[in-house]
């Protein structure tokens, strides 16, 4: 327990500077990247939601999404996806700088410990990723860290089906396709998909090209 807690509390401390003791009504957004306007006009992520991320390039849209504020200066952690790419999360502008990727142990978390470790992550960064792993969070235990969530200003971006974190709004890339690749040779050097917008706070489901990421390796509109 004495290492836990001292691995929790590290963990806190390294954007302690960050932590948000409540955020007032003209900071209750965080803002996205430009090729998101055509699905939010506002081009923005409202503080304390739940963003889920779907389909063939549910990764790449989490990232895309967490680069707006990353750029303005938030702290971004990671936690639940063990394979993702510092490399690839840079090129669609994350700042490695202020990215945290938490390791699950091999023996795996229970319960108690995905709240203790979800709880610390929200208390330190503004936008948290939650990957697969996070979806055997228990209800109850995921409906208090929302609400701790929301208290925080912090907004969890979930990435593929995880029906512990229920989202506001439902990002779906489908219809992906790669450029560069011909018949059976070739290198990829883009992605183009159609990004379906979707949830509680949208009345009618919205759709935009993306390039996911484009030949730069950055988020583009399509």
């Amino acid at each position: 327990m004495g290492a836990r807690a001292s691995s929790l509390a590290s963990l806190a401390d390294i954007a302690g500077s960050q932590v948000l003791s409540g955020v007032v009504a003209s900071e209750r957004t965080l803002a996205m990247l430009a090729p998101f306007e055509s699905l939010l006009p506002r081009v923005a992520l409202q503080r304390g939601s739940v963003v889920g991320c779907q389909g063939s390039a549910a990764v790449s849209l989490a990232l895309a999404l967490a680069a707006g504020p990353s750029r303005a200066g938030a702290w971004v952690g990671v936690v639940g996806f063990a394979d993702l790419g510092v490399a690839a999360a840079a090129e669609l502008g994350v700042v490695p700088a202020r990215l945290i990727m938490v390791t699950e142990s091999t023996a795996g978390f229970d319960d108690a410990v995905w709240a203790d470790v979800l709880a610390a992550m929200i208390d330190g960064f503004d936008v948290l990723l939650f990957g697969p792993a996070t979806a055997q969070v228990r209800a109850g235990t995921s409906r208090r860290l929302i609400a701790r969530a929301q208290a925080r200003g912090a907004v969890i971006i979930t990435i593929g089906a995880n029906a512990a974190f229920a989202a506001d709004l439902c990002f779906e890339a489908t219809q992906a396709t790669w450029r560069g690749l011909g018949e059976g040779c070739g290198c990829a050097n883009g992605r183009r998909a159609r990004v379906q917008l979707s949830g509680r706070r949208v009345p009618r489901p919205r759709h935009t090209e993306l390039w996911l990421p484009a030949a730069d390796g950055q988020l583009q509109s399509g």
